[in-house]
């Protein structure tokens, strides 16, 4: 594999220091950038490797990273809702079933408690590309014809211990039919002693076939193109799986390369302090 040490250094040059802090709530908040990458050159196919994905860990806990462009741009939008005369008003400010319930001018936020995400303040939100110190990297990687940037994520969150840490889901990767080629998890956690920031990899890495695995054929054209032709939908089967299940301490402020077979991860944490939060006109007195 050719050599990692000068993409490394791209990345410790973006990075910025942040000295320790504690939040307003008791909590250590740390921020977190991820990405996932593919080998594509590697020689995983001459190992064994299993045929199903393994079982994913805290499947119970797991949630997804929540995003402002998801309050932004609900898919209900775009479809008008029919009224009737007597419940013109009340559907204005009804959202459609399975969208947020976004107020509806100043009337609506009287009775609301809705907000969108608010990056500096919650956590488990998505960062913005101003945030992000992994650009030059992922673009280097992508130049490369040995690696494929799967997926990349940039967050804020408490970090605690590992009864109560959260996992994050992972998706990434060329999408077959309900699958991606990486799923699986990514959990930040403190050590016992919390004196160092832990990361819990649950990844798989999939590669998908035409052909089910026990006709003992395999389509190589299956990669890449959901279907045959426009009119044709191809069905997919999973035809090989590179788990990646590891655990790595971390220092903060400090570039780390999870190295893999078939999967690389590169992942950097910083303290981080939430401002105060932000009084709203009920607490100030001003007009609502």
């Amino acid at each position: 594999m050719p050599s990692f040490l000068r993409l490394m250094l791209i990345a410790l040059a973006l990075a910025a220091a942040v000295p320790p802090a504690m939040a307003q709530d008791g909590n250590r908040w740390y921020q977190i950038e991820v990405t996932v990458f593919a080998h594509e050159n590697s020689n995983i196919l001459q190992e064994q490797w299993p045929a199903d994905a393994p079982a994913l860990n805290d499947a119970a806990r797991t949630r997804e990273l929540d995003s402002l462009l998801q309050h932004l741009t609900p898919d209900d939008w775009a479809t008008p809702q029919p009224s009737t005369p007597d419940n013109t008003a009340a559907d204005a400010a009804r959202p459609a079933a399975g969208t947020p319930p976004l107020s509806a001018g100043p009337e609506a936020s009287r009775s609301s408690d809705y907000r969108l995400p608010d990056t500096e303040r919650d956590a488990f939100v998505a960062l913005p590309a101003s945030d992000h110190d992994f650009t030059q990297t992922n673009r280097a990687l992508n130049q490369s014809p040995d690696y494929r940037v799967l997926t990349h994520l940039a967050w804020r969150q408490p970090v605690m211990r590992a009864d109560a840490a959260i996992p994050i889901a992972i998706v990434g990767g060329r999408r077959f039919d309900d699958q991606h080629e990486l799923e699986g998890t990514l959990t930040i956690r403190f050590n016992q002693s919390r004196d160092r920031v832990m990361l819990d990899t649950d990844l798989t890495l999939t590669q998908f076939s035409t052909q089910p695995p026990d006709t003992g054929a395999f389509d190589a054209q299956a990669f890449g193109s959901q279907t045959a032709d426009s009119n044709t939908p191809r069905q997919f089967f999973a035809s090989r799986v590179f788990p990646m299940q590891d655990s790595r301490a971390m220092r903060s402020n400090e570039f780390h390369y999870l190295d893999h077979p078939a999967i690389g991860v590169l992942v950097q944490v910083f303290p981080y302090e939430p401002p105060a939060p932000v009084s709203s006109f009920r607490e100030t007195g001003l007009p609502q």
